[in-house]
This record gives structure tokens, sequence and C-alpha cells, in this order.
């Protein structure tokens, strides 16, 4: 987590951006009044592209290598302090008017803003695959075909997500907290040292 003063959150949020455009994933979602940026994802890079540089260690270049994965990142900058409900929390009554609870906007109010990212990893797999025994060029796919509209992806291939790779997480919070501080680090160099 990185705290930013809030009269440095556009700075802050402009920074999250590029971060995120340097290493390749797209922002697809961006709300500065709501503090969230959410990118397209980007495919892992292997031992076969050396030039892909992004990976943590050489176990993460290997399963990589081993599997199709790809990466999407989502930063927040939430109010400094704010903690989520839980479990064992009174539940507040529903404000349907909002009127109890003041308006959700990081670019009026006041107040330290704490950013937080998520790097999510998610595996590639084929659905129905159905192997010739003779040759792979006899493979076959089933299709799995929606009840009402259209998936947004392939009826065969699909992502699921697997874990979080923290090692990303570290390197894009510290790179957008050293441009913060004034200190302009290439990728390249912030990706060795977090090795």
């Amino acid at each position: 987590m990185v705290v930013v003063p809030h009269d440095r959150y556009p700075e802050a949020f402009d920074a999250a951006v590029s971060v995120a455009r340097e290493h390749g994933m797209r922002p697809a979602f961006m709300d500065r009044r709501a503090g969230i940026i959410e990118t397209d994802p980007v495919l892992a890079g292997s031992l076969l592209e050396p030039w892909y540089t992004d990976n943590a260690d050489f176990n993460q270049a290997l399963r990589n290598t081993l599997s199709r994965n790809r990466y999407r990142a989502r930063f927040e900058f939430t109010r400094a302090g704010f903690a989520p409900r839980s479990d064992t929390d009174e539940v507040p009554q529903v404000d349907l008017l909002a009127l109890a609870e003041p308006d959700w906007d990081l670019t009026t109010g006041d107040g330290a803003l704490d950013l937080r990212v998520w790097v999510f990893e998610e595996r590639g797999h084929s659905v129905g695959q159905r192997r010739n025994t003779w040759t792979f060029t006899g493979t076959s796919y089933t299709y799995h075909v929606p009840v009402e509209g259209n998936w947004d992806e392939s009826h065969v291939f699909f992502w699921t997500p697997t874990t979080r790779d923290r090692a990303a997480e570290r390197r894009l919070l510290g790179q957008v907290e050293s441009r913060l501080k004034g200190e302009d680090v290439p990728v390249s160099e912030t990706t060795a040292a977090a090795e």
C-alpha cells in the first residue's frame, strides 16, 4: 500500500495509468472520482520470450511456458484508514436516498488516500478437447453454447483466475511511489531490483 497526499491524487492517478501502460496493461476502465483503474489482460512472458522481463523469477517464467497465462491489474485508491465491514460488524440500515453517507468523490474530498494494487493471474484452457489417438490434426472440440445472448470469449477457450502475482503488485506500487517522489525509474531497473 502507498499513502498518497490528497493534493497529489491527480498526479498519482496519472502515474498509475502510465505505469500500467508501460507494463503492457492498457487501462480498460478508469474512474477518477471513485479511484479505480482496471486494465485489459496481457499475456505473460515465457522462457521462449526473453524480451519480456516482467516475470518475478525463473519459476514464474517456467510456469508461463508450460501453461498459457495472462495478467490483469486493478488499482484502487481509497480514503486512508478505510476498512470494509467485517462479518462481525453490525449491518447499518440501508440509506436509499444517500442522505447520511457523503459522496464517494475522491477528487473533491480531503485527507490522505491509500493506493492498493491487485494483479490477477488467469490460466487459459480449452474446454471439451477431443484428441485423436493417431494425429493432432484430428483433434476437435465440443462447443458450449450460452442459453441466452453471447459470451465475450470463444466457445472453446476460457480463462480461469488462479492466483495473485504479489511480486508484480510490489513492482507496480514501487514504480508509482518512485514517480511521486520524483524518481523516474525505468521499468527494466525496477524489475531487476524486485528480483
